[in-house]
């Protein structure tokens, strides 16, 4: 084929390429470029290169002077681009390492002109001169990890800005050569890079002297109380701040004990953590009058099955052979903030796809002190987000004082929304709250059934509700003893009741689908038996919403909040 043809061929994908690239928004470029993507980075530079240079052009009034303060500011952002806290301040990141730049340069000059510097001296600056030298090996170390040819056009498209057309004429290749080659180098790039930045960032808390912390070992997954790993980590997490909430209000508060969300094809295991951990665990600790913070990197789409897949891809080994994760720096510098208050931090995938707490830390060894539902021990450094399904999350949170308001008609207004399937914080491909139930039932009637998930899911869904229940016998016994709050109870009592029901009909589901060999729910006998109890189940939880929906018009009588001590 020669060479037009082939060109003819690679086009149309080649143009839709760098038009996804140019029409993403910049947030999301720097996001991406915060995990080292060095094409988003390209392309942020590309569209912001004018305006850097007129800015720093404006402060020096020398274009020459500018387009090296200007080069040498590229370096030191893309450098430090992790260290970025919010990503709608990008430009203004930016702006201020150029002025930072400028204004050292210049009053560097200053202080040579006041010197007396011959002139030989004035213009060698050994201050300026380390800084350069420093930031380039830096960028000579990361060059370093390519051959010759992807050094050039990873130079030239970065540095240069060239197009990849203009690259593929340069060094005489296809244009999907090109594409090839900067999708290979970006992936090394980006690999050395989360390397060098945990290299500098253990290096900076060494010189501060912060070598090793262990707390106290958390106990909640040596007996466990629930399936929800999540709501059991948040539970025993709060506890070192102060008086935790009970069990039952933490699976209230957050959401957590009205969840169902259903993948439908084959009702997947991850149904029940399919769903934006970050918006919704964090708002669930607002809801409890905490504050939080988070990092995550999680896919979109339900991975593997950790249950089914060979064991041996769950073992240290097959961690250490998947890529670093981008959000690895940001994963443990949370951890350490959360650690150095006295706190354990929540972390997701430590052993499998469940959530666990990390309570200590060791640089020398480069380890992390962890526990989950599998196991408790010691997880590297490295291995953060190098998980079956190569995710990231982290969660902290923290108290400002002990006297906390807990807003329950913010809490149960979120579980409405959830209901009606108008969570936004739901997974795409998903089916949640009322809904998820026909498509349960669809599943079964088809036989589209993966046994060990669909045993998962009735679990975590009797769990869930039987805390429900608890949760308004709580809120019940809370009122009882305030007089504003006395025409509320029975509401509370109603949902009481309904959740209850509930969990018995769910239970008797769990016994004819056990976890983890989840029964047979291919079986005729077997489906049509737990497609009556769904139905059952449904008509409960709708019933259900009515009394939630009449206790909220209560509430908006009231204050909306329940003081907690």
């Amino acid at each position: 084929m020669d060479g037009l043809t082939n060109d003819r061929h690679i086009r149309p994908w080649e143009d839709e390429i760098l038009e996804d690239r140019q029409n993403e928004p910049d947030i999301t470029l720097i996001q991406r470029a915060q995990t080292g993507d060095t094409e988003a980075f390209g392309e942020l530079i590309h569209r912001h290169r004018g305006q850097l240079f007129r800015y720093v052009r404006a402060l020096t009034y020398d274009s020459y002077l500018a387009e090296d303060i200007l080069q040498d500011g590229l370096i030191r952002a893309f450098i430090h681009m992790g260290q970025l806290q919010n990503a709608e301040r990008f430009m203004a990141w930016m702006q201020r390492i150029i002025r930072n730049q400028a204004y050292s340069h210049m009053q560097r000059q200053k202080q040579q002109r006041e010197q007396h510097f011959s002139s030989f001296e004035t213009d060698y600056d050994p201050y300026q001169a380390v800084a350069q030298q420093e930031m380039r090996n830096n960028l000579h170390r990361l060059l370093g990890c390519l051959n010759e040819r992807e050094q050039q056009v990873f130079t030239s498209y970065w540095m240069e800005q060239l197009s990849p057309q203009e690259m593929a004429y340069k060094f005489n290749l296809t244009i999907a050569n090109v594409y090839q080659i900067l999708s290979r180098s970006r992936k090394k790039v980006s690999q050395l890079h989360i390397h060098l930045s945990v290299e500098e960032m253990l290096a900076e808390w060494n010189s501060l002297g912060q070598n090793r912390v262990t707390l106290e070992e958390p106990l909640s997954f040596r007996a466990p109380q629930t399936w929800n790993s999540a709501a059991a980590s948040i539970h025993e997490m709060l506890g070192y701040i102060g008086p935790s909430p009970s069990l039952p209000m933490v699976m209230g508060m957050s959401g957590l004990s009205f969840r169902l969300t259903i993948l439908p094809q084959d009702i997947h295991i991850a149904g029940p953590t399919a769903y934006n951990f970050k918006e919704v665990l964090t708002r669930g600790l607002q809801h409890m009058g905490y504050r939080s913070h988070a990092v995550e990197a999680l896919a979109s789409e339900a991975g593997l099955n950790a249950n089914l897949v060979d064991p041996s891809m769950l073992e240290e080994k097959a961690k250490g052979k998947r890529l670093l994760n981008p959000r690895l720096v940001q994963a443990l510098s949370l951890i350490r903030y959360s650690i150095h208050r006295g706190i354990p931090a929540v972390v997701w995938d430590l052993n499998i796809p469940e959530f666990g707490l990390i309570y200590g830390y060791d640089d020398a060894a480069r380890t992390l002190y962890g526990t989950d539902f599998i196991k408790s021990g010691t997880i590297p450094y490295d291995h953060v987000g190098r998980g079956v399904n190569q995710e990231v999350f982290v969660l902290a949170a923290e108290s400002d004082g002990m006297i906390r308001e807990m807003n329950l008609h913010a809490a149960l207004t979120a579980v409405l929304a959830h209901y009606r399937g108008e969570d936004p914080y739901s997974l795409p491909n998903t089916v949640s709250g009322v809904a998820a139930y026909a498509v349960w039932r669809e599943a079964l009637e088809y036989r589209r059934l993966e046994p060990n998930g669909h045993a998962y899911n009735i679990a975590v869904l009797w769990d869930a509700r039987r805390y429900a229940s608890e949760f308004f016998k709580e809120i019940s016994l809370q009122w009882g003893s305030t007089a504003c709050y006395s025409s509320l109870i029975s509401f509370c009592l109603q949902t009481e009741e309904l959740y209850r029901n509930m969990s018995q009909k769910l239970n008797t589901l769990a016994e004819l689908f056990p976890f983890p060999d989840g029964g047979l729910p291919s079986e005729k006998l077997h489906a049509d038996q737990a497609i009556s109890i769904l139905l059952e189940v449904e008509e409960l939880e709708r019933a259900a919403v009515v009394v939630i929906k009449a206790l909220l018009e209560g509430m908006a009588q009231h204050s909306p909040g329940i003081v907690m001590g």
